[in-house]
Parts: C-alpha cells; structure tokens; sequence
C-alpha cells in the first residue's frame, strides 16, 4: 500500500515535473518572438493601464490591472511597454503546462491500462499543438488578456477533473477552489460565465448518479466562495478619482467623460454595455460557421481536427458521458456565443475553445493509436502458427502492443506537424517597433502647445497615451477619435474635426486622411498634418435640389432621399491637355443612409461628353451616410481636358449616384448642368 502511494507521488512529481518543461519550453518560444516595445489596440492600452493603475475599456479587467501593476513595478527590467508583454508570456507559458497536465488527467481516467509513457507522450504533443496555435500564439507575446483568460480555464478544467475524483462532494477542497477561481475568472474575462452551465451539469450528472450531495450550508458557501472575488470591482470606483483619463478636457466647455464614476456608470462599465449591440443572434447565419471552420483549420490543420472528433467520439465510445459535458459543452457554449457576437477581434475569443480542441486532439491520438495496437497484437498473434512460432507469439504479445502504440503516435504526431506546416499555420508572430518609432517622430516634432492629435482608429491614439501616462511625454497634447465617447458628436472623425475646431485649439491629422478635404483645408507639417476650416462660400452660387431617389432601407421600408448644390468652383476657360480642378459644395437637407458616388462630366453644347470624373466624396473618412445635415461640403474633382479637344464652349454635369453591385446604379436625376467655359481659337 505504502509502495503504491510512493509510485502514484512519483508520478505526480513527473508530470509536473514535465508540465513546467513544457511551459518553461513555451515561455523559451514565446520571449524569443517577444513583442519589442510599445504597441497600437488594446495591447497598447493594456501598457499603460496596469502601470498607473486605471482603468481599462469595458468591463474593466481588474483582477489582470492589479496583476499588471504588481509586475510592472516589482520586475524593473526593460521598458514598462516590455515588462507588460512579458507577463503576457508568462501567463501563456502557464497555460500550455497546466495544457500538458489537463490532458495527463483526462487520458489517465479513459486510458489507465496503456503504457505511462505512452499518455505522456501524447499530452506533450496536445499541450505543445496548443502552445503554437497562431491565435493563442499571438496573444502570448503582446500585453493581451486572452493569455491569462486561458490559463484560467485551463484551471478550472484542471481543477473539475480533480473534483471528479472524489465524486464531485461539494465538501472537497477541489470543488471548493473551482467556485473561488470561477469568481476569479469573472473579474478578468467576463466569457467565462459561458462555463458556467458545462460544470453545472458536470456536477449534475454525478449528483444524479448518487456520488455526492448538497446541502444548503455547502451551497451558501459556494455562492460566496464564487461572489467575494467579484468584489475586486470595487476597484474602478475606488481608483477613477486619480485616473487622468477617466475624463479629459478639450476645452472649458467641452469635457469628455471616458468612464462615469457614478453607480449607472459602474454598472454599465462593468455590463459592457457598449458592446450590446453587436450581439446580433439575427444576423448569425452560414457564413458564420463557414468563418469559425477557417479559424479552426488555421489552429490544428485537418489532422488535427480530425484527431479532435476521434476524440469526442472516444469519450462517447467509452461512455465518460460527464467528461462530454464538461468539454463539449464548453465547446459549443465558447463557439456559439462567437457566432452571435460581431466585433473586429471575434478570432480571439475562439481561444478557449482551441485549448478544449487540443485536449480532444490528444484524446483521439490515443484513442486512435490504442485500437490501431490491440487489432495489430491481435492480428499477428491469431496468425502465427503457434508450433513453430511460439517464441514470436510470445514476442507479439508482450512487446508488439507497445512498439505499435508508439509508432502510430510518432506516425499520428508527425503527420499533425506537416500538415500545421503545409497548412502555414506554424506561422511565427512578428510584431515590430513601428508603433513606437512613429510615435517618437511624432512627439518630437515641434508641435504646437495643447495642439489636439485626430486619427480615424483609436488603436493609432493608444501608443501616444502610453508616452503620456508612462513617461509623461508632451501631456499637453490631445488625441481624438470616433467614439472615444458615446456622445453623437463624436461618431465618426468628420464630426471629431468638428468639435476639435469648436476648443480653438490647434488641430492635426496623424496620417493623411484625403476625403476629409470635404470639410478642411490639409497641409503637410513634417510628419503630420494640419488641418484648418474649409472656406465654404462658392465661388458660384448654384442654389439646386437634385431630384430624389427612393432606396430600400434595411427593414424594408423604403426611403426617399435628395440633397442640395448650392454651388460650385470652376475656371472660365480651358486649355486642352491641361488639368482643371472643380469643386461642388454638397449641403444634405436630410440625413442620407447610404455612400453615394459623385460625378463631373464636361459636355459640349450638344450634349456629348469628353470628359469626366467619378469619385466617392469623403472616401472612406467621410462619406455620405456621414454627412451632417445643413453642413456645406466641398467635394472636390480633376478633370483632364482632351488634347483634341475643339474651340468652342462647354458646360459641366454634376449629380450624385448610388451604386449597390456592380452594373446597377441608383441615381438622382441627369445630373444638374453648371457654369460655362470656352476654348478660345
């Protein structure tokens, strides 16, 4: 007895012996593709919260803000910006050993009789299939939440497993522990909760079989072991008053408020009702499936999903009904809340579920390479004329299992590497210093005092807030971008523009932005440009409402929509084979639902044209459906005179037209015919 329980402690050692080689082997990989320095997005924002500490973008993040700040100022080695990105590998080199040592549990209950090294070797090749898939790769190397959400659920997988040895008993520390590190959970990534009906049901499934009990006591206790760790959220409220973003002043009228330190706000923050909206169940359909089977291929390649579906069917095939609950439906929660969930990085919410596939990947490569062993064993030793061949049976029995289960999965490993290569998935990520080298041009410019810095993609802002919070960097500067608040007017960056001209402060665009010269005038200033009010009077007057056009809207109802010229910039005379520069001031007398095209054309008397310009006005910054009703916009066009063009006088046609598909065109009227110029004999 004394003997056996050495052996199991042995073992036990061994395993995390080899789990921290995996992770030490992954946090290897993952500081040798380290991102360098500062970073744009979230990651950027991640650099800089936890090391103030603040407050972070919906729903808050605290319990990975307070880690955050702790490492930041106790590991002093490298820039903030590094350090952050650092933990990130940490976290991920963690969960690919806790990876190593989920799988060990699971093929030590479906798998018990197969040989030690055998399962061994097949949890190092889940566990390091999972430390290089791209997307969870991705996210190791950058100051990123998913690599700390998946060392959480890699825990709570860990720790239910370890649950189910005692039958589930709500009085075990193992079920004890899981409620606490649930709570935990929640306190950093919020779609933790999808678990929440996997391990309900985990448990449900042993109570039902009479292995354990509940009572009231034990179920107060686990509500309060999975509630207390909630209360890190207190958190924000307690550190906004010293947060130097929660509100930044654009002028003495203009105040923006980026986090309500009020119980609605709290609330709101911590809900992320933010991102309501692009929960859209309605709009889930083929190609959403059709997208997450791409995400899927790109992880584990063909052999590994279909190591992963002989996996599921091996706990079906020897009945862990339980362990099919907790992974799959972990699986399906994970997958079909991505499916009803429209946001840009919708691929990173998918790594929870790839570690799950990576655990059902080592399951069917020992499923696969067990029975592929026994019907090899059992072959040859059923043919082998027992008088003549004893000693070769005996062989077969005792030794030709092993030498089999071993070479399917060499066979089985080697073939999953090719395919990931073939596959282009082993695809190391490469994130360079680009972010940081612009930024450090752009602070070094001699820009004006509280000049106010305008991009169209917050994740471009991120950067110049982490030299300002971090290194306290030119602070007097600003940087705006669409929906920096929820307030309308700052919807998109043309009504951005607007409200920084409103402060009287100096205004620049950190990249060239073309479609904006509908509203202003943009000029070169070393690496950045600045941007000042248009003059929206017309040198011509040309008072016109285009007639109107009728589109379908998208519940249906139809809509009627026109908009007014009222005028327009044009030279009087013409050379041929010159340039001449038009410009058609647009004033929308409505709201307008969609991007319309704007054209110039030069027609003779007698109606032919010789020459034209089609363009989207305000391209992709500022088009139509942006437009603000009453503002005057200057649309402006080159045309190119014909070097054989006659003497004689000219008009111009201009409208507008909406062009859904290719080949299909939706227009407001002929066009409206403007001014009239001559080529002079």
């Amino acid at each position: 007895m004394t003997g056996g329980i050495a052996t199991s402690k042995q073992s036990e050692y061994l395993d995390w012996l080899i789990g921290g080689g995996m992770g030490l082997v992954a946090l290897v990989l993952y500081i040798a593709t380290l991102a360098p320095t500062v970073l744009e997005a979230d990651g950027g924002e991640f650099q800089f919260v936890p090391w103030l500490p603040g407050i972070a973008h919906p729903t808050g993040y605290p319990f990975y803000t307070l880690l955050g700040w702790l490492w930041s100022h106790l590991f002093p080695v490298g820039e903030v910006a590094w350090r952050i990105n650092l933990l990130s590998a940490i976290f991920a080199a963690l969960a690919v050993g806790l990876t190593y040592l989920v799988a060990r549990q699971l093929l030590d209950i479906l798998y018990l009789t197969t040989p030690r090294p055998a399962r061994i070797l097949v949890s190092v090749i889940a566990a390091g299939t999972f430390a290089i898939t791209p997307t969870f790769w991705s996210q190791a190397v950058i100051a990123e939440v998913y690599a700390l959400h998946a060392l959480f659920v890699a825990v709570m997988l860990g720790l239910a497993l370890k649950w189910r040895l005692v039958g589930c008993n709500p009085d075990a520390w193992s079920g004890k522990l899981l409620a606490l590190t649930f709570g935990l959970s929640l306190t950093h990534h919020r779609t933790t909760i999808l678990l929440l009906p996997a391990l309900l049901l985990f448990w449900g499934w042993h109570y039902r079989k009479g292995e354990t009990k509940f009572d009231f006591r034990l179920l107060v206790s686990y509500a309060l072991l999975l509630v207390a760790p909630l209360l890190l959220y207190l958190y924000l409220p307690l550190i906004a008053p010293s947060t130097p973003y929660t509100t930044l002043t654009l002028s003495n009228t203009q105040i923006l408020t980026l986090y309500d330190n009020s119980v609605t706000g709290f609330w709101q923050h911590v809900m992320g009702s933010v991102f309501t909206g692009e929960l859209r169940p309605g709009a889930a359909g083929l190609d959403r499936v059709r997208m997450s089977g791409q995400f899927l291929l790109a992880q584990v390649g063909w052999v590994g999903v279909l190591l992963a579906v002989a996996g599921v069917a091996s706990l079906w095939r020897r009945r862990h009904v339980d362990l099919l609950i907790l992974t799959g439906l972990g699986f399906v929660a994970f997958v079909t809340f991505n499916l009803v969930y429209f946001v840009g990085d919708i691929n990173l919410f998918f790594i929870p579920a790839w570690f799950l596939v990576c655990l059902w990947l080592g399951v069917g490569m020992m499923g696969i390479a067990d029975l592929t062993a026994r019907y090899f064993v059992r072959r040859k030793t059923t043919n082998t004329p027992s008088p003549v061949f004893q000693e070769l049976r005996q062989r077969l029995e005792t030794n030709g299992y092993h030498w089999a289960l071993y070479f399917v999965i060499i066979v089985l490993g080697g073939f999953l590497i090719v395919n990931l290569a073939m596959r282009n998935s082993l695809v190391i990520p490469k994130y360079d210093d680009a972010a940081s080298e612009r930024w450090q041009e752009i602070l070094a410019e001699p820009l004006p005092k509280e000049a106010v810095l305008i991009s169209n993609d917050r994740n471009e802002i991120m950067p110049m807030w982490y030299y300002q919070y971090v290194e306290s960097r030119r602070p007097d500067l600003l940087g705006l971008f669409p929906l920096i608040v929820s307030d309308p007017a700052y919807a998109n960056v043309g009504r951005v523009l607007d409200q920084a001209w409103l402060s009287n402060r100096p205004v620049y665009f950190i990249k060239p932005m073309a479609g904006l010269t509908l509203k202003a005038n943009i000029k070169a200033e070393g690496s950045l440009f600045r941007v000042e009010p248009i003059d929206r009077e017309p040198t011509h007057r040309h008072d016109a409402t285009l007639p109107e056009i009728t589109l379908q809207s998208t519940d249906g109802t139809a809509l009627t929509e026109t908009i007014k010229l009222v005028g327009y910039d044009a030279p009087s005379k013409l050379i041929p084979g010159e340039e001449i520069a038009v410009a058609l001031y647009w004033q929308p007398v409505q709201p307008l639902s969609v991007d319309y095209t704007s054209f110039v054309h030069l027609v003779t008397g007698d109606g032919r044209g010789i020459t034209q310009s089609d363009h989207r006005p305000g391209g992709a910054y500022y088009p139509s459906s942006h437009w603000q009703v009453g503002e005057t916009l200057r649309d402006l066009h080159t045309l190119t005179i014909p070097p054989e063009a006659p003497p004689g006088y000219y008009q111009l046609r201009v409208g507008l037209y909406y062009q859904p598909d290719p080949g299909k065109i939706h227009s407001m009227g002929p066009g409206e015919l403007i001014g009239t110029m001559a080529i002079e004999e």
